[in-house]
């Protein structure tokens, strides 16, 4: 969440709204927990709640969680 500085790291929106402990943003692991994925921030993308949903419930999740996983390898690499 503090990588993401308030915007989605999916769409790049602001996040739609403030929470008591800041910008609104869900964690999303590009590896899921069940399946053995680590729980750590290189595991992990801050998502508007749209962009979550879409990562979980979309007809594209499965491409659009690689496009995610390939945005996490290249930034967690810099």
């Amino acid at each position: 969440l503090l990588r993401a500085k308030g915007e989605c790291e999916a769409c790049n929106q602001t996040a739609p709204f403030k929470a008591k402990s800041g910008p609104f943003l869900e964690v999303h692991h590009v590896f899921r927990l069940a399946d053995g994925g680590p729980d750590h921030p290189a595991n992990v993308v801050a998502l508007c709640p749209n962009c979550h949903r879409r990562a979980h419930y979309s007809v594209d999740a499965e491409q659009f969680n690689e496009g995610l996983v390939s945005w996490l390898a290249s930034r967690e690499a810099t």
